[in-house]
């Protein structure tokens, strides 16, 4: 395998998702899914993987990414989907695209746009002609968040109607959502929209699954290794089994080959995580969890930065006491129980905390060092 590191991974190349995969498949013909994970863990990669197997099985394939500030963004590019699967339909739809930017201001044209997804799916259902439509869309979170705090209920809306159209037409339609945003960002109703379809969780991979990733990219860089199999496992352990810190370790044994004519061994591995984690150009993004609690927890950020500074420094798992007791004794605003309970489940959604029995701690120990060194 040749690396993609941060990339698309070509869908012959996705390893470890059969559960997955399976699971989603077999919620197509009753309505769909919910794909559940945290950033990086490869949704996207499933989704594309399932999306060629559906394609494969007859069923009629959309796939389009709601990362979009406006309605109208997403139902164009959702137009140009439509287009390039029936190209029959694609001369009347270049027309209704062209109408999405004649409303005077944002607020009209995007309740234009909504009026148009819904008679859109309609008819793309109709023109099925008795296949399943699956609608694969990426990011619904972001863009239901954006329309949410542009006006109040819009964001809900859009969720709603999509939650619709599955019920109106059980059987024809399928929607398979994922996103790195959890639908409780949007508003204390959007997770109830998606609660007619499963959650499928997309997490690390299995360890021999993942050992053996490491070890094809290993074999399709060239990269000398003293025991392959045991570089590979180092690899895998290191990354917890997630693909995404496996292509960034196995590019940084290529680079470490190239500069030093060493071989990779097993130890080589965890100095390659503390460089990775220490080098100020972050190559591997984890600032981001860090830089996104603004967005997440607008005002209460800074209080939440601090809820995660008890568990990073802490030996294991903490119970809501423990944690409440430090928060009082170092200031913080957040001296209520039941607050704490609260921003607690958020943290877990948000896939920063894990909880075990009656108490919780960092989900990754990878995420925990990381986090210890960002906050210094």
């Amino acid at each position: 395998m040749s690396l993609v590191v941060g990339g698309i991974v070509p869908t012959e190349d996705v390893v470890g998702r059969v559960r997955e995969s399976t699971e989603v498949l077999a919620s197509l013909p009753h309505s769909g899914a919910v794909l559940v994970g945290d950033r990086r863990h490869g949704k996207t990669s499933l989704s594309r993987l399932v999306q060629r197997l559906a394609h494969q099985q007859g069923v009629a394939v959309l796939a389009v990414s709601a990362e979009r500030e406006t309605y109208a963004e997403f139902v164009s590019a959702l137009i140009a989907e439509l287009a390039r699967l029936d190209p029959a339909w694609a001369k009347e739809l270049a027309k209704i695209r062209l109408t999405l930017t004649a409303g005077p201001v944002r607020l009209e044209r995007d309740s234009h746009a909504a009026a148009t997804l819904d008679e859109l799916l309609d008819r793309a259902i109709r023109r099925a002609r008795g296949r399943t439509l699956a609608l694969f869309i990426d990011e619904v979170s972001v863009l239901a968040r954006n329309l949410e705090r542009a006006q109040p209920g819009s964001g809900d809306t859009f969720l709603h109607l999509l939650r619709r159209v599955r019920q109106d037409h059980p059987g024809e339609v399928a929607t398979v959502l994922s996103g790195s945003i959890g639908f409780h960002h949007v508003s204390d109703d959007a997770p109830s929209t998606v609660n007619d379809i499963p959650k499928i969780a997309v997490g690390p991979i299995r360890t021999d699954h993942a050992t053996y990733l490491a070890e094809c990219l290993l074999l399709g860089t060239g990269v000398p290794t003293t025991d392959q199999h045991a570089v590979a496992a180092a690899i895998a352990s290191a990354a917890e089994n997630v693909p995404y810190y496996i292509q960034h370790l196995v590019a940084a044994a290529r680079k470490s080959w190239q500069d030093s004519q060493v071989a990779a061994h097993p130890e080589l591995i965890d100095r390659m995580v503390v460089e990775a984690i220490k080098n100020p150009y972050d190559p591997w993004d984890l600032r981001h969890y860090r830089d996104r609690l603004p967005h997440y927890y607008g005002a209460d950020a800074h209080a939440i930065a601090g809820v995660l500074d008890i568990y990073a420094h802490a030996d294991g798992p903490l119970d809501v006491d423990t944690v409440l007791m430090r928060l009082r004794a170092e200031g913080s605003p957040i001296t209520d129980r039941t607050h704490l309970v609260s921003f607690i489940e958020r943290l877990t959604l948000d896939h920063y905390l894990a909880r075990a029995g009656n108490a919780d701690g960092f989900s990754s120990p990878l995420l925990q060092r990381a986090w210890k060194a960002m906050r210094r």
